[in-house]
């Protein structure tokens, strides 16, 4: 059902008055007599004419002297040279700067968070515009994908952590400007080719990365072309431990954390049983947590990143200049992740079942120092003893009736499982700016363009399958002894013989758990703008600034299968005909060749394996086209989402200068028509298994059994349109809200060399697009469904579940402050503190909590309902000290420390405040140290970067928090000539790991541990 909310119009604030009044002070005093320009003593601490040097050391100067000359708070990063940017990746460059820290994908950079704030609150442009970017299976963000962009395609990059009026909003935590090269700015018939090769330690494979750029202009530099392509091959493979779901167990108490204390907040997941477990031996264990699941993964990536430049110019007249550009990104990817899954299945967890007192094959279980938190469960398949297989042996035994299964004589772990997808992302850039000199003071530029991305796989899919069979009546054990541990690097033992049992047949296809999802984004944005420059030749007025832009932005996400249907049959109907929903009985039956003949080695970090058994997917892809022909691909109905966005802007700056002071002030309008639809659904499970005459699961050798209905666990299972069903209806609102967004900047020569700077200004970012469209769904889960599943491994508690998005989320706001002191005490150098305050509201949290819903004209509680809800009165303050200097003879330093505080902020959901929240992405440490050394031959630097612990969002009911993490990178170049150069390169030398984990009470509930390895990059670049 649509819905209309009424303008939100926000008038001028205190903000504003006080933005007037402090430049009303900066001014006054000065008068008319103040000069149009900066003096040139205030220059000479950073003239780069002063000391002629080149390469490194002029790229970070030119930076240090933009960022002084700057009237905004800007950190700059400048190309050493044509194709010669200072790291492999955008995102790392960045992290370099103060107040950075970036998240990584495969060991690259992948987003910006400054500040304390998420990346979602990061802007990127390129060249000043918006530029769409798409994941290649993931939903569309609002952050820009930094793995899709070659840096050696810029030339520079600028972060602006304070605002002005003629910068787009949307950056609140700050706004990333790349830019790009033009013609009619180089020498004709100039440019380069770059060939290089990358390896790493997780991968030895050596792929293949080339690049060049040619530009070109007609000798009276009228008009001018610029190509420029890379292609760059990348073969990576990242090892990571994980968990899944920590459930509380007691005997129907209140969880509590490592301290002792209740936590008593929504979202803590509890076992629906209420009730501890027993071990083999009828040990009792409760009043714990424990993930339902301990994962071990091998992701295996070959990527291959192209992009390509085209950039027109044509100066007709010489007041008057045309520039087109195209910019075309691409990422593709082939990924294989092998998966070694251990759930709960060997526990017998429910009380009122008959197999609980015997505790099923656990052994036992570790603990950290407060006994609170499992570390660790070792199970084992005892020799001597007995074991029941089902209900029937567990009766014939005199034993209590109730969750006897497969579970209970053979351990069904590891579970292998994983993924093999093809993957791509696309973006795309066309834009025409005019740049017209009217006339010595009045300048105009205007500019259209378009903007769109595309992402998703064209083949995605998931196999699972367990190292057991069942033969006849009996049950063969691929595997005697499941181990993990979570204390240190994480780790987990098999029986030494794993491998040799699959190859020899012992397994089973897990059909529940084999299955195929994708995920396909686009977004698009037509953009125009109009800008126009008064320049005043006296008086401390400079230039006014004044324009508007108009965005028209959509984005559209879908999901989708690929499948297999049974010869003969309709592949319209994908619920039934499937091979995994009971038309071939054989599905189930595994093969030798299904699994990689040998064990994955070369496991290098993340975690340890004495065996690491893995699923062959071309191979078993390969087999289902032999058995039931081509696969199918569809496009599911219920899991789309739709987000418009007309947006209508305008500004007006005046920039001012007088002797000593400079700066700007000027407002922002904004009016934002913002539209959100998703599909909702509805799924009830009713049950599993075909019950037998007393009511049980059917075994798969009774008598009554339908041949036609295949076997899973050793029971019956039903069809999937009797396991499920599900309706869907769309979701939608309409938004329009206004907003004035004032500014100032200000910078103060109080001496030739020191610089005092101050900011202030109010911002916003728009919400999230899964935040405010993700589709929602309720899911009820039957008593009899979650009786079958917990008999076959793998249990849901009965009831209501659900999430969704919410579409009446306010955007971020935030009123932010800055104050800076620099000291330019040499050409080339600097020493500086900067202190900054953002005071945040209406920033958007994830929830988890017990929510009252109508379904069907009935009230029910939804058990963690899973939303989004806004913080109020956020904070993130802090200070920035950085530094750099440059001797003579070659030696030079970079460093800077950010220290950032963020306060717990209220969160509220239709007008309850229901908790509190830090703000996701911060960390409280950060520090950057680079050493350089370079002469006219050689070059070689070392830069080390150490972030604190990062903020997460909210996980059943918990923080969740990443450790402190440093990396050292390490590169050297040497000319040969002047315009030949051999360079070499190792990312991660330290070798360092990224581990996270859930609360703030103990660091023992460990939810990840990721190594992506050392990459190591040679080559040689030619300057034309």
């Amino acid at each position: 059902m649509a819905m209309k909310q009424s303008t939100r119009t926000q008038g001028h604030d205190a903000l504003s008055l006080a933005i007037a009044l402090a430049l009303a002070a900066a001014v006054a005093p000065l008068g008319a007599s103040a000069q149009q320009a900066a003096t040139t003593g205030a220059q000479d601490a950073t003239t780069l004419d002063s000391v002629q040097v080149t390469g490194y050391r002029y790229a970070i100067e030119k930076s240090l002297q933009q960022k002084r000359d700057a009237n905004a708070v800007v950190e700059v990063i400048t190309a050493e040279d044509v194709g010669k940017f200072p790291d492999k990746n955008v995102a790392d460059a960045l992290q370099r700067v103060p107040g950075v820290v970036i998240t990584r994908s495969g060991g690259e950079g992948k987003s910006v968070s400054v500040r304390g704030l998420a990346p979602d609150l990061t802007l990127t442009q390129l060249n000043g515009n918006f530029v769409a970017s798409s994941e290649t299976n993931n939903e569309a963000t609002r952050s820009f994908n930094y793995t899709l962009l070659p840096s050696n395609m810029l030339s520079s990059a600028e972060l602006f952590k304070s605002p002005e009026a003629r910068i787009d909003e949307g950056g609140i935590g700050g706004t990333v400007i790349l830019h790009t090269r033009r013609p009619l700015d180089m020498e004709t018939n100039s440019g380069y080719v770059n060939l290089e090769g990358t390896s790493s330690d997780t991968s030895h494979d050596v792929d293949p990365q080339v690049s060049a750029l040619y530009s070109w202009h007609s000798k009276d530099e009228r008009f001018g072309v610029l190509v420029g392509v890379t292609q760059q091959k990348r073969t990576s493979r990242t090892m990571e431990a994980s968990t899944e779901d920590y459930q509380w167990y007691g005997n129907n108490t209140t969880a509590r954390d490592a301290n002792g204390n209740l936590l008593e907040q929504d979202g803590i997941h509890y076992w629906w049983g209420q009730s501890g477990f027993n071990n083999q031996t009828g040990k009792n264990y409760s009043e714990f947590f424990m993930p339902t699941s301990v994962n071990f993964a091998v992701k295996e990536e070959k990527r291959e990143r192209k992009g390509g430049q085209l950039t027109f110019q044509f100066k007709p007249i010489d007041n008057l200049t045309l520039t087109a550009n195209y910019f075309r990104f691409e990422l593709q990817g082939d990924y294989t992740q092998n998966m070694l899954k251990v759930p709960e299945w060997n526990l017998a967890r429910y009380n009122q079942d008959g197999n609980w007192d015997g505790g099923r094959l656990l052994n036992g279980l570790s603990f950290d120092p407060s006994g609170s938190i499992v570390t660790g469960a070792q199970y084992e398949k005892l020799a001597g003893k007995t074991y029941y297989c089902s209900e029937d042996e567990a009766a014939a035994a005199g034993m209590k009736p109730g969750g006897w299964g497969p579970d209970d004589c053979t351990i069904p772990t590891p579970q292998l499982t994983g993924g093999y997808s093809k993957e791509k992302a696309l973006s795309q850039t066309a834009d025409l700016t005019i740049d017209w000199d009217i006339s010595p003071l009045w300048k105009a530029s205007f500019t259209g363009g378009r903007t769109w991305s595309e992402g998703g796989p064209s083949m995605n899919f998931r196999m699972s399958a367990k190292p057991r069979r069942k033969v006849g009546n009996q049950w063969q054990s691929g595997n005697q002894y499941t181990a993990w541990d979570l204390t240190g690097t994480p780790s987990v033992q098999f029986s030494p013989d794993l491998q040799q049992q699959l190859m020899a047949g012992i397994a089973e296809v897990d059909t529940g758990s084999t299955d195929s999802s994708w995920m396909q984004t686009e977004v698009k944005q037509n953009y125009f703008q109009a800008d126009v420059t008064k320049l005043f030749e006296a008086g401390w007025l400079d230039s006014i600034q004044f324009g508007a832009k108009y965005r028209d932005g959509q984005v559209h996400r879908n999901t989708g299968n690929t499948y297999w249907v049974c010869p003969g049959l309709d592949p319209a109907d994908y619920d039934n005909n499937r091979y995994q929903a009971g038309c071939d009985p054989t599905a189930g039956n595994a093969q030798p060749g299904f699994f990689l003949s040998n064990p994955i080695s070369n496991i290098t970090g993340g975690f340890n394996a004495n065996v690491f058994p893995g699923i062959n997917y071309p191979a078993y892809i390969d087999y289902l086209n032999k058995t039931y022909g081509g696969s199918h691909n569809r496009t599911e109905e219920d899991f789309v989402y739709d987000v418009n966005e007309k947006i209508y802007s305008g500004y007006f700056q005046a920039n001012f200068r007088t002797d000593r002071v400079r700066g700007n002030v000027g407002v922002r309008v904004v009016r934002t028509k913002q539209f959100a639809q998703s599909s909702d659904s509805v799924e009830r499970f009713n049950d599993y298994f075909v019950d037998n005459a007393s009511g049980a699961p059917m075994s798969c050798d009774d008598p009554a059994a339908d041949p036609n209905l295949r076997c899973q666990g050793g029971f019956v299972r039903l069809p999937d349109n009797q396991v499920r069903d599900k309706v869907y209806t769309l979701s939608s609102l309409d938004k329009t809200y206004t907003d004035f967004l004032p500014s100032f900047n200000i910078a103060w020569d109080i001496t030739d060399n020191l610089v005092l700077r101050g900011a202030a200004s109010k911002v916003i970012a728009r919400p999230s697009y899964t935040s405010i469209a993700y589709p929602g769904g309720l899911r009820y889960v039957s008593e009899e469904y979650s009786n079958d599943r917990r008999v076959a491994g793998g249990t849901d508690t009965p009831g209501w579940y659900g999430s969704g998005s919410n579409k009446a989320l306010e955007p971020f706001e935030a009123v932010q402050f800055d104050l800076g002191l620099e000291w330019y005490f040499k050409p080339g150098s600097v020493a500086g503190v900067a202190l900054f305050r953002k005071n945040v509201d209406n920033f958007t949290v994830p929830v988890v909590r017990d929510q009252q819903m109508t379904v069907g004209g009935q009230s029910v509680t939804v058990q963690k309902y899973e939303t989004q809800a806004n913080g109020r009165d956020g904070v993130s303050q802090g200070v920035e000290l950085y530094g750099q200097y440059t001797f003579d003879f070659g030696l030079g330093v970079q460093a800077n420390y950010t220290y950032n505080d963020t306060n717990l902020a209220s969160i509220v959901l239709d007008g309850e405040e229901i908790g509190s929240s830090p703000l996701v992405g911060s960390a409280k440490n950060q520090a950057n140290v680079t050493v350089f050394y370079e002469n006219e031959k050689f070059l070689a630097r070392a830069s080390y970067n150490r972030r604190g612990e990062v903020v997460g969002g909210l996980n059943n009911g918990l923080t969740t928090y990443t450790k402190p993490y440093d990396q050292l990178d390490l590169n050297v170049a040497y000319n040969l000539t002047p315009d030949w150069t051999v360079t070499a390169s190792v990312l991660n030398a330290t070798k360092s790991e990224l581990r996270s984990y859930l609360g703030n009470d103990s660091q023992a509930r460990l939810l990840s541990n990721i190594y992506a390895g050392r990459q190591l990059y040679f080559g040689v670049n030619w300057k034309f």
